[in-house]
């Protein structure tokens, strides 16, 4: 059986993946990126993907979305609101299995505002990503963020 050797790893991911490198690990983060790539669109389709279908959601100011509907419908009036060409970034700071199919991820991140390329410090947050691999993929099965950071009050 023939083998194939995997391109080499970009600077960006390699900075993205700073000290998580190992396979499962570096696998488990494609879900922060894939909601990073969608989020970048502003495709709220795409973000709802990265869920499962029982997804919860939990963001500052009273926010809780349950299953890929309600967090399509919550980003689609983000983005035609007040997350109109905005992105997402972070890293990871913290990657632990809890069995080989439940993986929590902590990152530090935010919002970047149109034509931004840093965050500001009232977007500035800190999430907490609860992942489970069906059927061979990653998905996200919980999400919940709260500001980070001096000065930190972003609200939604």
């Amino acid at each position: 059986m023939p083998t194939t050797t995997p391109a080499p790893a970009s600077p960006n991911l390699d900075a993205y993946y700073g000290e998580f490198t190992s396979a499962e690990k570096k696998e488990v983060l494609s879900v922060p990126l894939r909601l990073v790539a969608a989020w970048a669109k502003n495709d709220e389709v795409g973000v709802s993907d990265v869920f499962t279908e029982d997804g919860v959601m939990i963001l500052p100011g009273d926010v809780m979305k349950k299953g890929r509907e309600e967090i399509r419908a919550f980003m689609g009036a983000a983005y035609a609101g007040p997350f109109k060409g905005t992105g997402v970034t972070g890293r990871p700071v913290d990657v632990r299995f809890v069995t080989d199919d439940v993986a929590l991820i902590r990152t530090h991140g935010g919002i970047l505002a149109p034509g931004e390329t840093e965050i500001a410090p009232e977007l500035a947050v800190r999430s907490t990503w609860v992942c489970v691999k069906r059927d061979g993929q990653w998905q996200l099965a919980g999400y919940q963020n709260s500001p980070r950071g001096e000065g930190a009050t972003l609200r939604w």
